[in-house]
């Protein structure tokens, strides 16, 4: 028998009934001709290749069981090659392994990391059968669509999960968020035997023992499913068939084994986002300002405007410090003023619209934009701006977009983008929107990072580019009104459930104005403290969504006090995995968030208690921190008193609409 191995660098390529093993960054791979088997010490997942479509043999933990009862007979797979090298998902992405996965003529792609416990897939776009969704079901054709989507799902990979009571929860998250508040849209499900196959198409999937607490979830890294130019379906549920089956649309998968229920699914989605996106001090969960949440447009951009906001950041304690639209030369249709001579205004096209756009606006900035970072760079702060990359053409101006920016970065120092008016309505110009913030990535050593405008159009969403940096979530204003704190919290408290909640850019709003647009309510911002408005998107990477100048300094005062404690924890508060506690708020709600410690040496606790009538509350720890924790609690901001007894904390806030944030050590 011909044996044949090569190797390039790290890299390795065993032609062989032999077989090989590739070890590096904590993860392994093994394979022989028809099975490929990658872990670490987190999980196992052995593979092979039936028609040159990879399918799932075995999928567990080490010491769990298992979640692939199926038995494939490997004499029938296909023969394969592998190919196995260190590799990074993108320029700021943890080192893992890439395994490249070639039989009958097909390649597949898995992504290991030694934190994940699973796997990162990509395959082959196959397209699936047409068939009718769950609650389109027309009793007369039953059967056929049954039929097909049956084999269809027995063909493509799929886990079996057999004789287990399981409960298959889909998530579909939603933006756009101009038009809509209900950001998280969630089926839950007990399957039966007789429940026939029916198509999902969501952002996220998970499948979990109700009696062990162990599961299987998946994650789209896609736009969300009503974005994306084609509308094909993510996952076949087969309830008579006892398997979930995972269609291959093009966009990678997230595949993750987990055991500990809701906390366990948790940190497995949390461990899956930091590989592809490590948390960098520094660089992440950082306050940004922004002055476009004052409703005012760009009407008062000007160099003797933002010395005076320099001025209230650096007292606020405010990181970056960031123009929206309306630095540059050019003028969009947001602008409040006109387009300059011989140009007009408009929402794309720009390089065709204006040449010089993208350059400073030297009548609004006598002194450049480099005098203004200098300024903010002596108070200790950084600088940021707005900006519209090209979607004309399918995005054909990628490469003069990335080096605008990549200018600016070089130049000015300036590191922190937002990125907004974006319209990717092809593949095409998705593709080149990647290849535009790769660029930017790889040439910056990852120090841009861009907040992605998730308000409006179709954009890429919550997990079409989750490594570029935060998401932009909402606009909300005090002056329309549209400013609800209990709503903003309500929305990250939801997404949070799945994403990375340092991945989310939330505003808060100015407290001291348009008060009188919402007398009627005792919701309104103005019936908050300061520093508590900031501790509702405290968990999130925080937005001063305002123009800094126009607060008062008794409210700046109040925010900073909170800001210097949260500047002082944030390493660890934002370094440990983030976990959506208490009722969902609602504006009558207990509620918060649990930033648990990766060693295990406890973490932090934050509760609101909105207008409800009860002063105290007890938050059971048990299923975050582990039964029989024990822990000291300290508060270290807010206004109440809190106690750790058996693994639950008992805590007393005597104001509503008001917060406590505990740390508890061991």
């Amino acid at each position: 028998m011909k044996v044949c191995i090569a190797s390039v660098g790290m890299a390795f390529v065993v032609l062989s009934a032999f077989g090989g093993e590739f070890n590096a960054n904590g993860c392994g791979v093994k394979w022989d001709d028809r099975s490929v088997t990658v872990e670490n010490a987190l999980f196992s997942k052995r593979c092979i290749s039936i028609g040159g479509r990879l399918q799932t043999a075995s999928f567990k933990r080490p010491s769990g069981s298992e979640w692939q009862t199926e038995r494939f007979a490997d004499a029938s797979a296909d023969q394969m090659t592998v190919v196995a090298e260190k590799s990074k998902w993108s320029p700021v992405g943890s080192e893992g392994v890439r395994v490249d996965i070639c039989a009958s003529g097909v390649t597949n792609t898995l992504y290991v990391f030694s934190g994940m416990p699973g796997v990162i897939s990509i395959c082959p776009p196959r397209r699936a059968p047409a068939a009718e969704h769950d609650l389109d079901r027309d009793i007369y054709r039953i059967r056929e669509w049954n039929k097909a989507l049956g084999a269809a799902a027995r063909q493509t990979d799929h886990i079996s999960y057999g004789q287990r009571h399981v409960k298959v929860t889909s998530v579909i998250c939603a933006d756009q968020t101009d038009i809509r508040d209900q950001l998280l849209h969630v089926d839950e499900r007990l399957l039966m035997n007789y429940d026939t196959p029916f198509t999902v198409a969501a952002t996220s999937l998970d499948i979990r023992d109700v009696l062990s607490g162990e599961g299987v979830v998946f994650v789209r890294i896609a736009p969300m499913p009503l974005a994306r130019p084609g509308k094909d379906d993510d996952f076949i549920v087969d309830g008579t068939g006892r398997r979930i089956a995972t269609l291959a649309n093009g966009y990678p998968l997230a595949e993750l084994v987990y055991c500990g229920g809701e906390a366990g699914r948790q940190r497995a989605v949390i461990a899956f986002q930091r590989s592809i996106r490590p948390y960098r001090p520094g660089r992440d969960g950082v306050l940004l300002s922004n002055t476009w949440g004052a409703g005012n447009r760009d009407s008062r951009i000007c160099q003797e405007f933002l010395l005076k906001e320099i001025e209230a950041g650096a007292k606020m304690g405010v990181d970056v410090i960031q123009i929206d639209d309306g630095w540059q030369r050019g003028r969009t249709a947001n602008s409040s003023k006109k387009a300059i001579e011989g140009t007009k205004k408009v929402w794309s096209g720009y390089w065709a619209a204006d040449p010089l756009f993208w350059t400073a606006d030297r009548e609004r900035f006598p002194d450049g934009l480099e005098f203004l970072v200098g300024k903010a760079k002596e108070k200790g702060m950084r600088f940021g701006l707005w900006f519209g990359p090209d979607s004309s053409d399918e995005a054909a101006n990628w490469e003069r977009d990335a080096d605008c920016l990549l200018d600016l970065h070089r130049r000015l120092g300036i590191d922190y983008f937002k990125m907004d008016s974006m319209k990717l309505h092809s593949p095409i110009a998705l593709k080149r929107n990647r290849m535009m913030f790769d660029k930017m990535l790889r040439e910056s050593g990852g120090a841009m990072a861009f907040d992605l405008d998730c308000t409006a159009e179709v954009r890429p969403g919550f997990f079409g580019l989750l490594d570029i940096g935060p998401l932009f979530v909402e606009n909300r204003y005090t002056k329309r009104p549209i400013y609800w704190p209990h709503h903003t919290l309500k929305n990250l408290w939801d997404l949070s459930h799945l994403i990375d909640p340092v991945r989310l850019r939330f505003e808060f709003n100015n407290p001291d104005t348009n008060h009188g647009n919402y007398s009627w309510s005792p919701l309104g911002h103005g019936k908050y403290r300061p520093d508590a408005l900031f501790a509702t998107v405290m968990a999130a990477s925080p937005l001063a969504w305002m123009e800094l100048s126009d607060v008062s300094e008794k409210s700046s005062a109040e925010i900073a006090s909170l800001v210097k404690v949260w500047k002082r924890e944030r390493d660890k508060w934002y370094g440990g995995v983030m976990h959506p506690v208490g009722d969902r708020p609602d504006g009558v709600a207990w509620t918060g968030f649990v930033s648990e410690s990766v060693d295990g040496s406890g973490g932090y606790v934050l509760l609101f208690r909105e207008l409800n009538p009860s002063a105290d509350y007890t938050l059971d720890l048990s299923g975050i921190f582990g039964k029989g924790f024990c822990a000291n609690a300290e508060v270290i901001a807010g206004r109440g008193d809190a106690c750790l007894t058996d693994g639950c904390l008992k805590v007393s806030i005597p104001e509503t609409l008001d917060y406590v944030w505990v740390h508890c050590s061991k």
